[in-house]
Order: structure tokens, then C-alpha cells, then sequence
């Protein structure tokens, strides 16, 4: 049962739909409850609010200006330092949209965004992809972000009931563990490195300078999953935590002040 507030939250399926080029129409019927609820979460901008989208596809990119509101709508993906790519898309209606995508490494360049710039920042699925050091992220994010700005933050949650599940029955809990076979060139995709727990989540927020606003976890597709009801079951009957075992998080954090811990002992040895 999805809370109250999501309950009348406007629905965005449609307008993703309508900015969704053909060939990435399966990976969008695959993700759609999630880019809608990410929208859901994401607090509306004015003429005057620049948010950035970290990791663009374009998917719900040109919602933040269109549904959203916001005057400045910038993206970011991983890339050589100082390039800059200009994309434009249409939608189903001839409608047009232009963005501005900065490549650089989120894990080591300083963004390259003046202190406080930001309104808003998306950080969707992405962190889970890091190598070595999540925390320059957060810190570069905190310094973009003006006084009581908001980080949207959603990626995979290791202690779904699917993860519990698939440990329980001796199999790998992440969601996307596999290695991926590399192409041709030798270059391979980044996966996922490390998966969070929504309690692992509220402490990387409270470490980077965040309140947490928000903190749910939810499906990446809404469709039943009754295989799960036993591991449900076992939580029930031992006592244990049953919130918070959705398939993915879904946070959003309010900047408080500065970071308080650059290397958090939780994540960092």
C-alpha cells in the first residue's frame, strides 16, 4: 500500500513515455514504476531553481523542466573532464528539449558547478556503480547544492526481500553481481560495486550533511511478487525488521550544513 503522500502525487508515466526513443522502450517498460516515483519524490523547482540529473539517459530529464517546473535543467554522465556534450531530443508530440551533459568522473574530478549552484540534485542509480570512493560525490554534491537544497538519491536495496531470498537459498543477494563481458575494444560497462541498506543510506546522507527528508523503498517494476511471501514470513516470525524491503530506496536529503564525516568508518576502512 504506497503511503498517503504518494497516494496524490501527480502521475508522470505518460510524459516519460512521450520522450522515450524506440530502442530504449524495453529498459523503460522494465523501470517505469521507478523513473515515475522518482519523479514523485523529487520536490518541484521555480523559473529561478537549476537542478542537475546526474547519470542522464534522458529519460525523465526533460520532466524536471516540463512537469517540474525548473528554469535550468543540466546533466552529467561519466567521461573525460572538461567535455561537454549538447543533446536534444523530441517528443511524441514535436515537442523539443535541450540539455547540457558535462562529462567528468564523479569519484575524482571536482563538478565542475560554482559553490551553491543547485537547487536540486538526481543522483539515480548510480552510486551503486562506484569503485573507490562514494564520499567525494557526496562532498562535491553538498558543495553544489545551496543552503536547504535536496538530494534525490535512489539505488538498489540489498536487504530487499529478494536479496534475503536469494542469500537465504545460497545464492548472490545483489541485484546486478554479475561481471560484464567486455566488448570488443577490451571496455567493459561499469556494475555494481557495492548495494546499500536503507539504513546504510540515512547514515551516507547524515555523514555528507543531509537531513533525511525522505527514506522509502519500493519495486523498480509494480508487479506482485508472491515468491518472497515466505522470507516475509520468516521476518514476521522471528521478529524481525519487515520495513524497508522494497527492491530499491528512495531518498531524499536536505542540505543542513557542510559534511561531517569525509571518511565514515561504516563505509571506509
Amino acid at each position: 500500500e504506497p503511503p498517503p503522500e504518494l497516494k496524490l502525487a501527480p502521475q508522470y508515466a505518460p510524459e516519460i513515455r512521450s520522450w522515450t526513443e524506440p530502442s530504449a522502450l524495453p529498459y523503460l517498460n522494465a523501470h517505469i514504476t521507478r523513473l515515475e516515483k522518482t519523479l514523485q519524490i523529487t520536490p518541484p523547482g521555480t523559473p529561478q531553481d537549476r537542478v542537475l540529473e546526474m547519470g542522464a539517459y534522458l529519460q525523465i530529464t526533460p520532466a524536471l523542466k516540463t512537469k517540474l517546473g525548473y528554469g535550468e535543467v543540466r546533466g552529467c554522465y561519466y567521461g573525460p573532464a572538461g567535455r561537454q556534450d549538447h543533446r536534444t531530443i523530441q517528443s511524441a508530440d514535436g515537442a523539443s528539449f535541450s540539455c547540457a551533459i558535462d562529462l567528468f568522473d564523479a569519484e575524482k574530478d571536482p563538478f565542475p558547478y560554482p559553490d551553491q549552484h543547485f537547487s536540486t540534485v538526481l543522483c539515480c542509480e548510480l552510486i551503486e556503480h562506484l569503485f573507490g570512493d562514494p564520499m567525494h560525490l557526496m562532498s562535491e554534491v553538498n558543495r553544489i547544492l545551496k543552503p536547504g537544497g535536496h538530494l534525490v538519491l535512489t539505488t538498489p536495496n540489498i536487504a530487499s526481500l529478494r536479496a534475503l531470498a536469494g542469500l537465504l537459498q545460497g545464492y548472490q543477494p545483489g541485484l546486478f553481481p554479475a561481471y560484464i563481458r567486455p566488448r570488443e575494444d577490451g571496455q567493459t560497462d561499469a556494475r555494481h560495486n557495492r548495494e546499500y541498506t536503507p539504513r546504510e543510506i540515512s547514515d551516507l546522507l547524515a555523514n555528507s550533511g543531509f537531513e533525511v527528508a525522505l527514506l522509502e523503498t519500493g519495486p523498480f517494476l509494480d508487479e506482485p511478487h508472491p515468491e518472497h511471501g515466505w522470507v516475509q514470513h520468516l521476518l514476521e516470525r522471528y521478529i524481525l525488521p519487515t520495513e524497508h524491503r522494497g527492491d530499491g530506496i528512495y531518498a531524499v536529503g536536505r542540505k543542513t550544513g557542510p559534511v561531517r564525516d569525509r571518511y565514515p568508518s561504516w563505509l571506509y576502512s
